[in-house]
């Protein structure tokens, strides 16, 4: 019993390490703008979101849009795997821009609005219809292709 505990835990603590490690690795100039909180917009790789969730939901229902609310943290290494690889492929950026409003919550900076999505771990993808309701949930790292479909089939 002991020797499979300390097998579980050798390989969880490796995992751990192993994020920390890639995170590190990652050049972090990709975000753009001074003060990404204070700036209202933040841009992760080709995709610009807004900072703020009550100026996202005024245009979501002014434009009749959905919103794609982004919660990542700056030092979750797959938030940085998730934006090096979705946030580059055009697809996605089209489809986003064309058919969302966009927002990206920082889980260490914005505590209230984690709370109130129910956020427990980096990167979540949530989508809300323009009166604020959750259509859709995508906890955890997911790669491109399925992403890219998810939001596909939401812009409908």
């Amino acid at each position: 019993m002991h020797f499979k505990y300390w097998i579980f835990v050798i390989l969880a603590l490796s995992l751990l390490f192993s994020g920390y490690i890639y995170s590190k690795s990652i050049v972090v100039n990709d975000i753009s703008g001074t003060d990404n909180l204070g700036a209202g917009k933040l841009t992760l790789k080709g995709v610009t979101f807004l900072t703020e969730l009550s100026p996202a939901l005024e245009a979501a229902k002014a434009q009749g849009k959905p919103l794609f609310v982004y919660a990542r943290s700056d030092y979750c290494g797959w938030c940085k795997k998730f934006e090096a690889e979705t946030f580059t492929n055009q697809s996605v950026i089209k489809t986003l821009n064309e058919n969302f409003i966009l927002v990206s919550i920082d889980v260490e900076r914005q505590k209230n609005e984690t709370r109130n999505f129910r956020v427990h771990g980096t990167p979540a993808e949530i989508f809300l219809d323009s009166n604020g309701t959750e259509i859709k949930r995508i906890p955890g790292y997911t790669d491109t292709t399925t992403f890219l479909n998810t939001i596909k089939e939401i812009a409908r």
